[in-house]
């Protein structure tokens, strides 16, 4: 969008025009068809009331306009018109404009050209028309704020451009009528019955670029030059808002009307083309007659449509930055521009989501960077993870995720000598791409062809026996520590049937997931399964040691005895055990202490006298048991 130029305030100002801007107010919605003096939005900030005083607009007042006051005779010849002012900007001519406003810029100077002569004014009808005309500028200036643009001034003529933005209560339909003839989408007609109705919904609508001229008769005796521009919009849709926009003057001749057609555009013009519940795109009439203000754009469906919904995706995006969110990880209020959205919609804040992304590239969970939320299995895009963990530790996330990657492939192997990822092929032979070695995957020695290939066992023995006689080389050295390694860890585990990571079950069910490919397998059998359905046959759930496992941590009172159990078996060489006189559980006494714990019911008792001991003080002493005896 141009830049706005400064100028000064007055009638005789004669640099460029332009003035800063204020937040734009929130507007009221408009009934289907207004009156012209409909009722302007409620400014809270003093420069919009300032300015609609200037427009002589009571902004509580819905009453009809004052009528236009008589227009004075002409008392001195017409000076000859300014040339139309030149198609650029403040700020647009080195960077240029969109397309769409620099086509509506020359059509509206093509306007100017053959509009006929000006009006014959005085010098003071010719000072009070450019005072209102400044007045009008500043008050759209301070109440549409950004949405104004002024161009520079030239030959006395005020040019700017307004980006009116309809207001929707809510979600609208747009849907249109397609067809695929010779293989390209273009609209359909309404009897074809082959055609594809697509609709979807927005929220915000693409702008419609209003492009206005004052002449130097203007507000007094003629209305301001303008174009009408919408790529959604056809041209008979066009030409009838403009035809609106002149009633909308004739009903107020001489006074300022501007700031009415951009709120009449804003509130009114989709129920005047009849889009109240919904809005039908459709292709522009050839027959049809299109005003000469209306700026057409003939693009096809498959660029409108595109277009129409990144506009409602970049205008989200702009109010979600500037609202105020909660992170659902530390529950702080930040800005959404303090968040990071996921494609799947859920968002978190940058604090959090850069330690959940750097934590997980740390324990090497990089195959499923999945979102925090823990009902979504969305995955985090490499774009975001890019700005989140920066070059060293994005660089490292690539490189794990491409080992995962290939040693989650069946047909990939690595090479002896350079451990670069080879293919292998159907005969168990690979040849690396970087040093050319031919070799055999099974026994990863050089490749022979019509000999029987050596199991891992046999090698290990070939081996062995090699270091015995002293007659390993080094690489036979590292083959056989791995080889010793690979047959320590095949004792205890199970090698995934999918990608043969080697996978050690340390406790809980035998139902397996592969923590390199994600794939489920029983321990028991080591076959690949989906669900639960497998273990109904000879396999099962859970074995035997690990329900009596789970018994004991649940049971404490079991636990207890098979503890007890194990200390009467380490203490029998101190002498026979005494009987629990609660459980009947058999405890050893230590040295010649005769007061007994026992480990299973958790009770003091007495050895001598086998009964239970609440408290020591008063059992043992001289009226009581001896606490200290050797056994007989």
């Amino acid at each position: 969008m141009p830049r706005k130029s400064s100028r000064p305030r007055g009638a005789a100002a004669q640099g460029p025009v332009g003035s800063t801007a204020v937040p734009r107010p929130p507007f009221k919605g408009a009934a289907p068809n207004p009156s012209p003096a409909a009722e302007p939005p409620q400014a809270a900030a003093p420069a919009v009331d300032e300015a609609l005083e200037r427009l002589h607009l009571d902004p509580v007042s819905d009453g009809d306009p004052p009528p236009p006051e008589p227009e004075p005779e002409p008392e001195a010849p017409a000076p000859s018109p300014p040339p139309p002012v030149e198609a650029s900007s403040s700020g647009r001519s080195a960077a240029g404009g969109s397309l769409e406003e620099e086509e509506a810029l020359r059509k509206l100077h093509e306007l100017a050209e053959v509009g006929g002569e000006e009006v014959a004014l005085t010098d003071d009808e010719v000072g009070a028309n450019d005072q209102r005309q400044e007045d009008e500028i500043c008050a759209l200036e301070a109440i549409f704020g950004d949405a104004v643009v002024i161009f520079n001034r030239k030959g006395g003529q005020r040019c700017f451009q307004v980006h009116v933005h309809i207001e929707i209560p809510d979600a609208i339909n747009v849907s249109t009528r397609l067809n695929y003839g010779d293989g390209t989408l273009k609209y359909g007609s309404a009897s074809d019955a082959d055609d594809l109705v697509y609709k979807f919904r927005v929220e915000h609508l693409p702008p419609i670029l209003l492009t206005c001229l004052l002449p130097t008769s203007y507000p007094s005796h003629r209305p301001p030059l303008f174009t009408i521009s919408s790529y959604w919009l056809d041209k008979e849709m066009i030409s009838s808002l403009c035809h609106m926009l002149d009633m909308l003057w004739e009903e107020q001749q001489g006074m300022e009307v501007t700031y009415q057609w951009v709120q009449w555009l804003q509130n009114s013009s989709l129920s005047h083309l009849g889009f109240d519940n919904e809005i039908v795109l459709s292709k522009n009439d050839v027959a049809c007659e299109a005003d000469k203000r209306a700026c057409l754009d003939n693009a096809s469906p498959d660029v409108i449509i595109p277009r129409m919904m990144r506009y409602n995706e970049n205008r989200h995006h702009e109010a979600f930055l500037n609202a105020i969110h909660d992170c659902m990880i530390c529950f702080s209020e930040c800005p959404g521009v303090d968040f990071v959205k996921l494609p799947c919609h859920h968002f978190f804040c940058w604090k959090c989501m850069q330690t959940y992304c750097k934590m997980n590239v740390k324990e090497g969970n990089v195959v499923k960077l999945l979102c925090p939320d823990t009902k979504c299995e969305g995955a985090v895009p490499p774009n975001i993870l890019k700005r989140l963990l920066g070059e060293d530790e994005f660089e490292r996330w690539e490189g794990l995720l491409l080992q995962r990657t290939l040693d989650a492939m069946a047909d990939i192997v690595y090479c002896p000598r350079c451990q670069t990822a080879c293919l292998e092929d159907v005969g168990n032979e690979a040849v690396c791409s970087s040093c050319l070695f031919s070799f055999c995957t099974l026994c990863r020695n050089r490749r022979h062809i019509g000999e029987q290939c050596m199991s891992p066992a046999e090698r290990l023995l070939i081996l062995e026996k090699r270091q015995q006689s002293g007659h390993v080389q080094a690489d036979q050295m590292r083959i056989l520590e791995e080889l010793r390694s690979l047959k320590e860890i095949m004792k205890d585990s199970k090698q995934c049937p999918k990608c043969n990571m080697a996978i050690s079950k340390t406790e809980g069910c035998n139902k397996m997931e592969c923590w390199n490919c994600k794939e489920y397998f029983c321990y028991q059998c080591n076959r690949a399964i989906t669900g639960y359905d497998h273990f109904r046959g000879s396999c099962v759930l859970f074995p035997q040691e690990e329900l009596d496992r789970w018994e004991m941590q649940m049971n404490q009172r079991v636990q207890r005895q098979v503890v007890a159990q194990v200390h009467a078996e380490m203490h029998l060489q101190h002498g026979p055990a005494h009987p629990c006189p609660t459980c009947r559980q058999p405890s050893p006494k230590i040295g010649n202490n005769n007061h007994l714990f026992c480990w299973a019911c958790q009770k003091h008792f007495c050895a001598l006298c086998h009964k239970s001991v609440p408290k020591p003080a008063q059992h043992y002493g001289p009226k009581g048991c001896k606490q200290h005896t050797a056994d007989p």
